[in-house]
């Protein structure tokens, strides 16, 4: 027992010598041995949101429109060649069913304006929990741009409405029969894209509808020999002749025609 606590004691002795040469402190009994942790104990302040950005919003849009958008109502007006007949109708239906998904399109722009601007109104009204505004905050300019997107939406839309409300409305009423109709007027006339013929529809309470249609379109309608196209031409063609029509009222596309009895 002697050898071992002179041992002990020599160990220390060699250890109290090496600590005071290199600045150390010499450990004993009673100190803790465990590190001391350096990470502060204080409870993290929570991190203030991050503005929504808009740009990434803006882009989804630019790719809906540039990608969706403008190649369908393209397509589509490359498919419609006739003013009359159920097709020309079902194009018509395709060009809402277009022009409401460019107003959608332009819907997370409005919300990431107005995320945007709300997000930095709370921050330069509350405090952070530091004691500072966050730095980013800049609600004025936010709200302007929650105004330029409801303008931009705004525009959209009612060119939308324009392109495509009378359709959407025609589409959730159905067509009408009108019956009693002559044809009034049947004129060629020469413009600057080519030939049209002009010809007018007179209803049985006297309220006239005109259509401009190229000849081309009269002509290969004659030639598949159409019952729709070919009852109108011969009811301009012998003034006096009375015929039934089937129409959507607010756009006039005539779908069906048929002699009156």
């Amino acid at each position: 027992m002697r050898v071992v606590g002179s041992g002990l004691a020599w160990s220390r002795c060699l250890w109290g010598l090496f600590a005071s040469m290199n600045g150390m402190s010499v450990p004993d009994a009673s100190s803790n041995t465990t590190p001391r942790s350096t990470t502060p104990t204080s409870s993290a302040t929570p991190t203030v949101p991050r503005a929504v950005k808009p740009l990434s919003a803006f882009w989804r849009t630019l790719a809906l429109l540039s990608f969706v958008v403008f190649p369908a109502w393209s397509f589509i007006g490359f498919l419609t060649r006739d003013h009359w007949g159920q097709w020309a109708f079902h194009l018509g239906q395709a060009r809402v069913i277009v022009a409401a998904i460019a107003v959608l399109a332009f819907l997370p722009i409005v919300w990431s304006a107005f995320s945007r601007f709300a997000i930095d109104l709370i921050r330069r009204i509350k405090p952070s929990p530091s004691g500072k505004h966050a730095p980013e905050a800049h609600p004025g300019t936010a709200f302007l741009g929650v105004v330029a997107s409801l303008v931009v939406f705004g525009v959209v839309g009612m060119t939308a409405w324009d392109l495509g409300g009378q359709t959407a409305l025609d589409w959730r009423d159905g067509p009408v029969i009108r019956e009693g109709v002559t044809c009034t007027a049947m004129t060629p006339e020469e413009r600057d894209d080519g030939p049209f013929v002009h010809i007018e529809l007179t209803q049985g309470d006297g309220s006239v509808r005109a259509y401009d249609l190229r000849q081309y379109e009269l002509d290969r309608h004659a030639a598949k020999g159409t019952p729709l196209y070919n009852t109108i031409v011969e009811a301009c063609q012998t003034p006096g002749t009375q015929i039934g029509i089937s129409l959507y009222e607010r756009t006039g596309t005539i779908v069906e025609a048929r002699r009156s009895h």
